[in-house]
């Protein structure tokens, strides 16, 4: 800046006017860039607030367009669907379909999506828990529940045969209670069979935890005790994959 000392009052003032016309010119510009940075940060704000909108009602569409089996929430068992052993698995009982009775249990799942068994009851028990003078002496088992929703008209073997090349491993249920229950279930397709499907039930024994490790696991049939379950629905989302 020149020595003020030295400078007329004209070019004093002249010097004023170009300050004042440079912070003039970068208040402009500073006020340019602050409003399309706010531009920018509303087109932001307003684009996310729009894609959490169209989520939600995703979400919503998802869990609410449901295909549904209904069932009658009548109890069974081993004893009472008269299961049998699977010879290559004798822990293991075959496929079985649920009885029904009414209406409302067929439908059209969607491949890949989730499925999910609503149940009224889902109840298993250690009889060796209650052997005297010897705990678990001859019984050492839990007999628990399996399902798995596929075409109506599939056999014990087919559905197994369906699980082993998908990969598919049902999630095993039942407890010492009588709380209702909501399990994550597959469901297979078999190519060439009518398209309704049904669910599926099978038991399997488990080795007591109350027991070493090297126990057999025992006959379905024989041992594990008379574990009970009772259907509420079945529902599979189709708009949500698993």
């Amino acid at each position: 800046m020149s020595n003020s000392q030295s400078m007329s009052l004209d070019q004093r003032i002249a010097e004023l006017q170009q300050i004042n016309g440079e912070l003039v010119t970068s208040n402009n510009t500073l006020t340019q860039t602050v409003t399309g940075k706010m531009s920018a940060i509303n087109a932001t704000v307003a684009s996310a607030e729009a894609r959490m909108d169209q989520a939600i009602a995703n979400l919503a569409a998802s869990h609410s367009d449901m295909r549904i089996n209904y069932y009658d929430g009548v109890a069974h068992s081993k004893t009472s669907l008269e299961i049998e052993a699977d010879p290559d698995q004798p822990h293991m009982s075959k496929w079985k379909l649920v009885p029904v009775s009414g209406i409302g249990y067929h439908q059209y799942p969607v491949l890949g999506a989730l499925t999910k068994v609503h149940l009224k009851n889902g109840y298993s028990y250690e009889p060796g828990y209650y052997e005297s003078p010897t705990q678990y002496a001859s019984d050492w088992s839990r007999s628990s529940i399996q399902f798995v929703l596929t075409n109506k008209h599939a056999s014990s073997e087919q559905i197994n045969a369906e699980l082993e090349r998908q990969g598919k491993t049902p999630l095993i249920t039942g407890g010492w209670n009588s709380n209702a229950k909501m399990l994550t279930i597959p469901f297979v397709g078999i190519a060439d069979l009518h398209p309704y499907t049904r669910l599926f039930v099978r038991f399997v024994n488990l080795r007591s935890t109350q027991v070493s490790s090297d126990k057999a696991l025992q006959n379905i049939v024989e041992f594990g005790g008379n574990a009970t379950f009772a259907v509420d629905r079945v529902v599979n989302y189709p708009h949500i994959k698993v």
